[in-house]
C-alpha cells in the first residue's frame, strides 16, 4: 500500500513524540484501531456504532476493538483479531502507521490505540453481533475543537468532551481518542 503525503505526516506526528503509556494497575487491557481511508482526496475516520443489544456501551459510536485476551499476545494483536471480528478487515489490508497515547477510560478500561490506514472502497463483512453501523467521519469536521460539557465528580467539574456529526454524538473514550489524535497532527 503506498504512502501519501498526508500518511507521512501521521507516521512523522506520531514517532515525533513521546507516547503516554500508562500502567495497567487494576484497569482492563483492550485496543482499539483508529482507521483513516481516503476518499476522493479526503481523509476519514471510520468508526462503528455498536449493537444496541450488547452487554457493554450498547449503540454508542466507538473504534474496532475491544478487550485484550491472552492469544493476542500484544495490544497490536487484539486491534488486527477485533477488525477482524468485526468488520472482516484483513490483516494484509491494513498499513499501521503508529500508537497514540493510552487512555484510562472512567469505566475501568487501559486503552492502546493503533492509528491505521485502510483502502478505500473496502468490502466489509459487518458482523451484525456487534456492529449495526459504520460510520465515516471526515477529519475535516474532526478538527474543528469538541464541544466541552461537564459532570460532577468527588465535588469538582470534569470536562466531558463530544463530536457532534448529523447523525451521531460522539463521546466518551472515543471522543477523547479522537481529540488526541487531532492535536498531534494539526497543533
Amino acid at each position: 500500500m503506498p504512502v501519501d503525503d498526508f500518511e507521512t505526516h501521521v507516521i512523522n506526528a506520531l514517532s515525533a513524540r513521546k507516547k503516554v503509556k500508562l500502567a495497567t494497575n487494576n484497569l482492563v487491557r483492550a485496543a482499539v484501531l483508529v482507521p483513516l481511508m481516503k476518499n476522493a482526496g479526503y481523509y476519514s475516520l471510520l468508526l462503528t456504532k455498536r449493537n444496541k443489544e450488547l452487554k457493554n456501551h450498547p449503540g454508542q459510536i466507538s473504534f474496532p476493538g475491544g478487550l485484550f485476551e491472552e492469544s493476542d499476545i500484544d495490544p497490536k494483536g487484539t486491534i488486527l483479531r477485533e477488525a477482524w471480528e468485526e468488520l472482516g478487515i484483513i490483516t494484509s489490508d491494513m498499513n499501521i502507521l503508529g500508537m497514540l497515547d493510552d487512555y484510562a477510560s472512567s469505566t475501568g478500561y487501559l486503552i492502546s490505540p493503533f492509528v491505521g490506514k485502510i483502502p478505500y472502497p473496502y468490502d466489509f463483512k459487518i458482523n451484525r453481533n456487534e456492529v449495526s453501523e459504520i460510520i465515516m467521519a471526515p477529519l475535516e469536521e474532526l478538527k474543528k475543537s469538541p464541544k466541552t460539557g461537564y459532570v460532577i465528580k468527588n465535588s469538582k467539574p470534569y470536562p466531558v468532551y463530544y463530536y457532534e456529526l448529523p447523525n451521531h454524538v460522539i463521546w466518551g473514550a472515543t471522543a477523547r481518542i479522537i481529540k488526541n489524535f487531532i492535536e498531534i497532527l494539526f497543533n
